[in-house]
């Protein structure tokens, strides 16, 4: 049995999210995984989004969530042994995977050209905010910056409050995604042409296939796209966030079946009969009055028990839940979402919960392996499988490259 990635061995010089969650993906079908962390510090996502018991023994939660499964060696890119270091590593790898702005790794002598003239079969994966090329290649990237710059924030949020970006890191994770799809169609291209091949992700490239849909109605149809707030983008009031007697609930009523299903379940069966609600043009017309209607009714139970009675009716339904809440959910003990891994082996205390891939299989699926590194952890063990031997590790420790 063997999952698609063993074998492969990646060499991941990234840090923060996207790269490292492109990086995660690939470890959790069973590539080896070598982390690359500058001695003072390492990644910086392993202090940032914590409080202090997390980030003064450089564990943030975060930095868990992307970088289980890896290991970690630390190096110092400036150091004239570096190159040399880099080097060995990659002469037995497959994968190198790089998030720098565009141009660093050039300058530092590791590039495609040089590290492809050591290993012809590498692949080589670039994610940077805006690309290898172009007047905006080499422009510092966050994700927010991406959400701006991408139009995201214009479709997100209402007429009061104005563009809004989303309230998770949407560009970065998609971003790793994409990246991880790259890197595994390269790999599959190898085995039949027997190169590598250079790749260059971007994060403005992968917000805007996100938008797809809204670009294409501009394009192609002529459409605006607006703040819809949490209407959808069919502008039906029956697609709405809507209060109920306890929490929010979300319907995604489209059909003319699915809101005669919303009047059968409230209990307001007249409504379909409405002339201002009779058709979808009516309601979109009436929209305020028909949901003023619709949260009278809702405010009787929770948007729980609201989410139940309307799957029930064939409509399309969920409270809107709180991250505690969504993992409580009871679909999740049928899938294979979250593991967990030991957290003493990365200096925390009880196990650590990961999410991982948004998959399954019926074998050989995504697996954690084991818990995120401490910083440098692994550094004199990858060494020697590059072949140092422990005088020459001792001599780049004394030196400062390691």
């Amino acid at each position: 049995m063997a999952r698609a990635f063993d074998g492969v061995r990646v060499i991941d010089f990234s840090q923060v999210l996207a790269g490292p969650f492109c990086a995660f993906q690939l470890g959790l079908l069973g590539a080896t995984v070598i982390k690359v962390e500058n001695p003072q510090g390492g990644d910086q996502m392993r202090r940032m989004m914590t409080d202090a018991r997390f980030a003064d023994i450089g564990m943030a939660p975060a930095f868990c969530a992307m970088n289980a499964g890896k290991r970690s060696i630390t190096l110092d890119l400036k150091h004239p042994r570096a190159g040399e270091v880099v080097r060995r590593l990659v002469a037995g790898a497959d994968v190198v995977l790089e998030n720098f702005k565009a141009g660093t790794m050039d300058r530092a002598g590791l590039g495609w050209e040089e590290l492809r003239a050591v290993n012809p079969k590498l692949v080589y994966c670039s994610i940077s905010g805006y690309g290898q090329a172009g007047p905006y290649a080499g422009t510092a990237a966050y994700d927010g910056a991406i959400q701006a710059a991408s139009g995201m924030m214009s479709v997100t949020g209402h007429e009061a409050t104005g563009p809004t970006r989303a309230g998770f890191t949407a560009v970065d994770l998609s971003t790793g995604v994409t990246a991880a799809f790259a890197v595994a169609s390269a790999l599959f291209r190898r085995q039949v042409t027997g190169e590598g091949q250079r790749i260059d992700t971007s994060m403005l490239d992968t917000a805007l296939t996100m938008l797809t849909p809204l670009i294409a109605g501009w394009q192609i149809g002529g459409q605006m796209p607006e703040l819809l707030g949490n209407m959808g983008p069919a502008k039906l009031p029956t697609a709405d966030s809507f209060r109920t007697g306890d929490g929010w609930l979300l319907i995604t009523a489209l059909t003319q079946a699915q809101f005669a299903g919303i009047c059968r379940t409230i209990g307001r069966e007249e409504l379909a009969a409405d002339p201002r609600f009779a058709d979808t043009a009516a309601r979109q017309a009436n929209a305020a009055a028909l949901k003023a209607e619709i949260e009278a009714a809702l405010a009787d139970a929770s948007a729980t028990e609201w989410a139940g009675r309307l799957g029930r009716n064939g409509v399309p339904a969920s409270a809107i839940n709180t991250i505690p809440q969504v993992l409580d959910h009871p679909q999740l003990a049928h899938r294979t979402l979250m593991q967990t891994v030991p957290g003493a082996a990365a200096g925390v205390d009880g196990d650590l919960p990961i999410v991982t891939a948004g998959f399954g299989a019926d074998t050989d699926g995504p697996r954690l392996d084991r818990a995120p590194p401490r910083l440098g952890e692994h550094t004199d063990e990858v060494l020697g499988e590059a072949g140092y031997d422990a005088a020459e590790i001792a001599a780049l420790r004394a030196a400062g490259a390691v």
